[in-house]
């Protein structure tokens, strides 16, 4: 007997054991496969992310930045994250592998960006064993190409895309830039869709896997603070799109970034990650501010620090010190649920500025421990 599920399943029975003249679910019109949503008897299957929020798999989402905004930065520092299972700007992530294809940078520059973004992960090359990077700079990266009548067809160069997909079976794929991949009018409503929809949707339905494109905005998206450019299908056939900018304002940080979700038809728009550049990584600025670290809180930390400085037991800034329980940003996230990493940084800016220093705490063991100084007039 050919065997058969959920709605089907109940009508062949009914027939079998009597009811001859029910009709079973027709799948017309078959032309279409249409959908008969009484076979839908189980519930829905869950959406799939590989960044909840940030980056759905089976969908192309669109990155868009200005040129040296870093743009190729946060996306090799995706691929590092997903490669490795550890969070991106501190969102957790689905561990998988990834494949990174670059057509403005070469491998020298690759390699020089990944040692960059290793030092801010605490890996080396050695942890990466589920990332591949191609570097294309130079070569004939065109995906699509139309004819006078504007009839698309795929490239040989989107066939090897295809091929090496097939071969390592990504879940993240990213792609830097459109502006290398699609060679045609990008005013073009009707092309640009194709592209997206025919060319890089085929690779995120073939493999379930989160398509990244890198853009550029055009210069009236930079001025309306969209990000968005050229014709409007950019935009609407992506399923997500962010945007990354310098953070705005003359007294603004320079290496400061503000990284936007600008579209998003599985989750709420208008979410803001600010980033700060460091080290040639960009680290996410969990600062006073973005914690929300009110100035009663802030008090309360440069008490506990006195406190603990007077009866010898000093807190550290030191991750050595997590087996004796003084590891001090693991307190300040166990009492204010703020991530260690903002602590870290905080911590280390106050040291710089002279508001906390290292001293030793019993000169018999050696032991150091963070001393205020001063308080802040500043927390930043």
């Amino acid at each position: 007997m050919t065997a058969r599920s959920g709605v089907g399943t109940l009508f062949h029975l009914a027939k079998q054991f009597g009811c001859p003249d029910l009709d079973e679910p027709s799948a017309e019109p078959g032309l279409l496969g249409a959908i008969d949503p009484r076979t839908w008897t189980s519930p829905a299957p869950s959406r799939q992310w590989i960044v909840p929020d940030w980056f759905p798999r089976g969908v192309v989402t669109a990155v868009y930045g200005d040129g040296g905004v870093g743009k190729t930065l946060l996306a090799q520092q995706l691929l590092t994250s997903v490669a490795l299972g550890k969070p991106w700007c501190e969102v957790p992530v689905t561990k998988g592998r990834v494949l990174g294809i670059f057509c403005e940078d070469d491998t020298d520059e690759l390699h020089r960006r990944q040692e960059a973004i290793n030092r801010a992960y605490g890996c080396d090359m050695l942890d990466l064993g589920s990332l591949r990077l191609v570097s294309r700079f130079g070569e004939d990266n065109a995906m699509v190409r139309f004819d006078r009548n504007g009839t698309g067809t795929l490239t040989e160069f989107h066939g090897l895309v295809m091929a090496t997909c097939d071969s390592w079976r990504p879940d993240v794929l990213v792609l830097d830039t459109a502006a290398d991949l699609y060679p045609d009018n990008e005013n073009e409503r009707p092309k640009v869709r194709w592209f997206i929809q025919a060319g890089l949707g085929r690779i995120a339905r073939a493999f379930n896997c989160s398509v990244v494109l890198l853009a550029h905005p055009s210069q009236s998206g930079i001025a309306s603070g969209e990000g968005t450019g050229g014709s409007t299908a950019w935009n609407n056939t992506v399923r997500s799109r962010l945007y990354l900018v310098h953070e705005g304002g003359s007294a603004a940080d320079p290496n400061a970034r503000i990284l936007s979700r600008k579209k998003a038809n599985y989750a709420g728009r208008n979410a803001d990650i600010r980033l700060v550049w460091r080290d040639g990584a960009l680290i996410r600025d969990d600062n006073v501010a973005a914690a929300g670290l009110s100035a009663e809180t802030l008090d309360t930390l440069f008490d506990e620090i006195e406190r603990a400085w007077r009866r010898g037991s000093a807190w550290s800034h030191s991750p050595q010190t997590r087996r004796d329980g003084r590891y001090f940003p693991a307190w300040v996230h166990d009492q204010f649920r703020i991530p260690e990493r903002a602590t870290v940084e905080l911590v280390a800016k106050w040291l710089r500025d002279g508001v906390l220093t290292s001293d030793l705490v019993d000169p018999s063991t050696k032991k150091r421990g963070l001393r205020v100084v001063r308080r802040p007039d500043d927390a930043f």
